[in-house]
């Protein structure tokens, strides 16, 4: 008897010991921290996959407990496939859900031999559809998709359902697209989604609830800034300051900034502030460093409210250099320089070559018959340089040279003939008048005549143009006629000096300036002219 008493002892200890470990095992829970509770809700005759929620289970130990409503007893989950309840590598698998499915199930990732986080997951298993199977409805203005509540992140297949009936024409993807949705859009959208396990098909559904919304009859928010695709100027490295100010007629209404349609965040040194003032909004976008990369991106400020999206857009633009607009603008002087510089230097050449070509043949005859009349006057000190000045270098350029008529006392006057008469009839007949000066002449003679009646043509009649031409240095014309002292006034003269015997000097292209373009019919005389006086370099 004592034996017998002493075995039954030994057993209820045993199973005392027993049913304390398994207490002990399944309430160490209180040791794990609780980080999630959620519930599900599925139908009877469908299967559920069940990951650990932990992103890092697979590496990780994660097993699985639940508390079954029917029992109340807590049980430990197995890892036999042949059972309809069981899980493998951390993910847990509900076949062909019953009634009695229905309780709490619980992940319990082991982070250490000792310390654990749990996942709890109270599932509901209904025998027929209710509305309480709903997924969070989509009440939308103009919904563009609705995506499937059930197998995210699971290689599955999926169909879609409207009020229980199959859409056709779908694309079997896990959110559904809608097409220019209305009132007739509304209604109970379910998704199967089939997968497999150990080679048996399985499905699970999941439904949702589309409710259109009229469109707010209340005017939309606008934009006070910025301006839609403007540019603001800034530099690499610099802090920028963005502001968006909104006028809202809404109350529930968000403005935020994204870049490349991507939310910017603070540890990357972007700040976003709104501020609310008198029924605006300001949403400011402070930007610590401006980098290369901002740049080259978008930057929208968006305007959220519970009928549509709208925004604006502001694109970042390095501040130009202005060391190209500065170069460019001293070669653009410099350039300018020089080609002043040559203009001015040939201008001269190139108006006697265009006087050449546009005026000589279309000039019609006046009348005249010489192209200048030469007056001068020499004492014993200048008599050599003006005779060598009129009879060499004058009469060779103009005359053989460029072929211009000249009349000269002493070489086309006849003996006998009436000074006076003589001296205005050739004035008359003349273009030009060429006074010669010379240092020291207190007048032009012989004879003086022809210069006052010169002076007389030029200055009273407006008649003839006069050509001052001085031969060496002269401090002053105080020594000269008044009136020709009013000619030198007025334009300077063409100051002479040895050396510039030669057509192409720039004295005689001054010279040829002047004067005017000789006649057609004494061009017949230049027929032993040389041909460089026919045509002198411009």
């Amino acid at each position: 008897m004592r034996l017998k008493g002493t075995m039954r002892m030994m057993m209820m200890i045993l199973l005392l010991t027993e049913s304390v470990l398994a207490s002990y095992q399944f309430n160490s829970t209180v040791e794990c921290k609780t980080v999630n509770k959620g519930t599900m809700k599925v139908r009877a005759g469908e299967s559920l996959y069940f990951p650990c929620p932990n992103t890092d289970s697979y590496n990780s130990s994660c097993d699985w407990w639940r508390t079954l409503i029917s029992t109340k007893q807590d049980e430990q989950i197995g890892t036999d496939e042949n059972k309809h309840v069981h899980y493998h590598q951390s993910r847990l698998y509900i076949l062909w859900l019953t009634l009695n499915d229905t309780g709490r199930y619980i992940g319990r990732w082991w982070k250490e031999k000792d310390k654990c986080v749990e996942y709890e997951t109270d599932i509901v298993v209904y025998e027929e559809f209710h509305t309480d199977l709903l997924y969070l409805s989509v009440p939308e203005v103009k919904p563009s998709v609705i995506a499937c509540p059930v197998c995210e992140k699971q290689q599955a297949t999926f169909i879609w359902y409207k009020n229980f009936a199959l859409i056709p024409n779908q694309e079997f993807k896990n959110v559904l697209r809608i097409h220019d949705s209305s009132k007739e859009s509304e209604g109970i959208y379910t998704c199967v989604c089939t997968w497999e396990h150990n080679g048996l098909k399985h499905n699970t559904s999941g439904s949702r609830r589309l409710t259109i919304i009229d469109p707010s009859p209340s005017n939309p928010p606008q934009f006070q800034l910025p301006i839609n695709n403007s540019i603001v100027i800034t530099d690499v490295g610099t802090e920028l300051i963005l502001v968006c100010s909104v006028v809202f007629v809404c109350d529930d209404c968000h403005v935020y900034w994204v870049r490349n349609e991507t939310t910017l965040d603070e540890e990357d040194g972007y700040k976003q502030e709104n501020r609310f003032r008198d029924g605006n909004v300001q949403s400011i976008l402070s930007i610590t460093k401006v980098s290369e990369l901002d740049l080259r991106s978008e930057f929208c400020c968006i305007i959220e409210d519970d009928y549509e999206e709208i925004f604006v857009s502001v694109t970042l633009k390095s501040r130009a250099s202005m060391l190209p607009v500065i170069l460019a603008c001293v070669c653009t002087f410099l350039l300018v320089l020089v080609l002043s510089g040559i203009v001015k230097w040939f201008s001269l050449d190139l108006v006697l070559f265009l006087r050449e070509i546009f005026i000589k043949f279309n000039r019609k005859e006046d009348g005249k018959l010489y192209d200048a009349y030469v007056i001068y006057n020499s004492d014993e000190t200048t008599s050599k340089t003006v005779s060598d000045f009129v009879n060499g270098s004058l009469l060779t350029v103009l005359e053989s040279y460029c072929g211009f008529k000249l009349f000269i006392h002493g070489r086309d006057d006849l003996p006998g003939e009436d000074c006076m008469n003589l001296v205005e009839t050739k004035i008359q007949l003349s273009r030009r008048l060429i006074i010669i000066l010379t240092p020291g002449s207190s007048s032009i003679s012989p004879p003086a005549y022809d210069l006052q009646v010169g002076l007389h043509q030029a200055l009273v009649q407006g008649e003839t143009g006069v050509i001052l031409i001085q031969l060496g240095q002269m401090q002053d014309y105080t020594h000269l006629p008044l009136g020709l002292q009013h000619l030198l006034c007025k334009n300077n003269p063409l100051l002479w000096r040895d050396g510039q015997s030669s057509p192409n000097s720039r004295f005689w292209k001054r010279v040829r300036y002047r004067m005017p373009v000789a006649s057609s019919h004494q061009r017949r005389s230049l027929k032993k002219i040389p041909q460089e006086c026919q045509s002198l370099p411009v």
